[in-house]
């Protein structure tokens, strides 16, 4: 029997584990930006603004920044959009 056959935190495995801790975590921070948004667009465009490379976040995308449990600095760049974005 391999390592990874005994060890069911081992490859592909792991990796998906990990993926649906991540989603389980972030999934209330993530509804509350969502609902933030709505102010401003529609769900196919907070889709995007999730996930591209976001000014107010030193480039960070702000999903990335909610898998880090920072929801207060995702927070400020949804505030600095509702108020007018970038100036």
């Amino acid at each position: 029997m391999t390592q990874e056959a005994a060890d069911p935190l081992c490859g592909e495995d792991a990796a998906s584990l990990g993926r649906h801790i991540v989603e389980q975590s972030t999934a209330e921070d993530m509804a509350t930006v969502r609902d933030a948004l709505r102010q401003l667009w529609t769900d196919p465009v907070i889709d995007v603004w999730l996930t591209s490379a976001n000014g107010h976040l030193d480039g960070a995308r702000p999903v990335d920044v909610l898998a880090l449990n920072d929801l207060a600095a995702v927070l400020e760049a949804v505030n600095s959009e509702v108020s007018g974005g970038l100036r």
